[in-house]
């Protein structure tokens, strides 16, 4: 009876378990090829890629990869308005004061858009999500443009993540079966 078992059932085993591999390497294959589709997209592909590996698990479906692009352009929206708001206040000129005013305006508002878009996301509004993603470079540009000369070399990096960022939203959503 044993031997009955170990050759009938033992090599019906391994032939599952070799499908399972050669699916699940199909899987993640499709999925890296979704995320480098989206990181061709942007100026840093490096520091796209390594966002969303670092955010992500498998498999990858559209609407999670645009929820986690979401949720860290939000998140980077959130620090870059904390490090403007402190170079507000330790700016010594007026003018100075003024502009980082302006950008900390443009921020806080990119924040409630990217807040509304995942409301949209969640609830499969995705007019809303398109229209709101939309609205997000005009933002974080606002800033980059009123500062001008006055930019400083991490303000500049911070508005380059903060575009990839929202590149990868878009991006993301574009992807989504509606």
């Amino acid at each position: 009876m044993a031997s009955f078992f170990t050759s009938y059932f033992l090599p019906l085993v391994l032939v599952a378990n070799i499908f399972n591999f050669q699916t699940s390497l199909c899987d993640t294959s499709a999925d890296e090829a979704l995320i480098a589709g989206i990181c061709r997209q942007v100026q840093d592909p490096p520091f796209c890629l390594n966002t969303f590996r670092q955010i992500l698990a498998h498999p990858y479906v559209p609407e999670e990869v645009t929820r986690a692009a979401i949720a860290q352009s939000l998140q980077n929206a959130n620090n870059n308005r904390a490090f403007i708001e402190a170079a507000k206040a330790a700016a010594k000129d007026k003018e100075t004061q003024d502009l980082y005013a302006i950008c900390d305006s443009s921020y806080g508002l990119l924040i409630t858009v990217l807040q509304d878009a995942a409301k949209s996301l969640a609830n499969k509004d995705y007019n809303g999500l398109e229209n709101d993603l939309s609205k997000c470079p005009k933002f974080v540009s606002d800033c980059q443009n009123v500062l001008g000369s006055k930019t400083t070399p991490e303000m500049l990096d911070r508005s380059r993540k903060q575009f990839d960022l929202i590149i990868m939203s878009k991006a993301a959503e574009g992807l989504i079966k509606k």
